[in-house]
């Protein structure tokens, strides 16, 4: 598929794309457990991230009949969160939001991300990074239809880090939609415990102490938020199911604030690496 143009992402590899997302707001972590198992959580299917094309969007039908204007795809399934690459072709910066122009090759859409004074240091620069004409970012949001003309609002807009990341979105849209088609036919392959050799070329001494593990990440990630919580959260994963905790990460990072590990836990959330698990205070790797 031709975009239109060469690759022009970061210095960096970002955080992992595809996978299933969730929607996350932290609370103040107070309350019972009892209380946090009774809390309603969404249906699956309003969780779920689902990889898309432009052209697949544009195609998809609005479902009244719940009466919520549900956007649902050709092959029947209902967007709820959606994750498209593509090359901006236009950016405008306005002190309440910032509007693109998305091209991914099968067709454009517009895009609309709120801009939030309370946002973190790392969230703003994320921002920053992505609102450059011909670049190629990752957009994570809701679609909504006004007027039959679709709309994309943005929870993140992340300017890729690699090429490899939208060949895998590529490979993911196309994996995701046959796994829907076939359902229960389709094999799950042999997971391998992430514990195992995580990280090998960098840290020869992840099984230490917390701090010199924490220290350790710095020379595969330099000083980079993102990769130091995104390391910490996949070293502490593992097979249980409620996964690893917010004050665990914290624990393992201590040159960050708590402010700044839960800003980046969130927006992994948002953008799918990352989702919640039995609260909304512990968290797996999306893959």
């Amino acid at each position: 598929m031709n975009y239109g143009m060469d690759f022009q992402g970061g210095d960096t590899g970002g955080g992992g794309s595809g996978g299933g997302g969730y929607t996350n707001n932290f609370g103040g972590g107070g309350g019972t457990q009892d209380s946090t198992e009774k809390k309603a959580r969404k249906n699956y299917d309003e969780q779920t991230l689902i990889p898309c094309t432009i052209s697949m969007i544009k195609k998809a039908q609005t479902d009244s009949s719940g009466g919520d204007g549900t956007v649902v795809l050709e092959d029947g399934r209902p967007l709820h969160m959606v994750t498209v690459v593509g090359a901006v072709r236009s950016v405008d910066a306005q002190s309440t939001s910032i509007q693109y122009v998305i091209e991914d090759g099968t067709g454009s859409i517009d895009v609309k991300q709120w801009v939030d004074d309370n946002d973190s240091e790392v969230v703003s620069e994320e921002k920053r990074r992505a609102a450059q004409d011909n670049i190629y970012v990752k957009v994570t949001g809701s679609v909504k239809d006004y007027e039959d003309k679709k709309m994309f609002l943005a929870n993140s807009v992340r300017k890729l880090g690699s090429g490899n990341e939208l060949t895998h979105h590529l490979l993911d849209v196309m994996y995701s939609g046959e796994k829907f088609k076939r359902a229960d036919s389709i094999v799950p392959p042999v997971m391998v415990n992430n514990s195992m050799g995580f990280n090998n070329n960098n840290n020869n001494n992840n099984n230490n102490s917390g701090g010199q593990a924490a220290g350790g990440f710095n020379q595969g990630g330099g000083d980079d938020t993102r990769s130091q919580v995104m390391n910490v959260m996949q070293r502490l994963n593992n097979d249980g199911e409620e996964g690893t905790s917010v004050q665990q990460c914290i624990a393992e990072l201590p040159g960050l604030s708590e402010a700044d590990v839960r800003n980046v836990i969130n927006l992994l959330s948002e953008e799918g690496s990352l989702y919640s698990t039995t609260d909304e205070n512990h968290f797996k790797l999306a893959m």
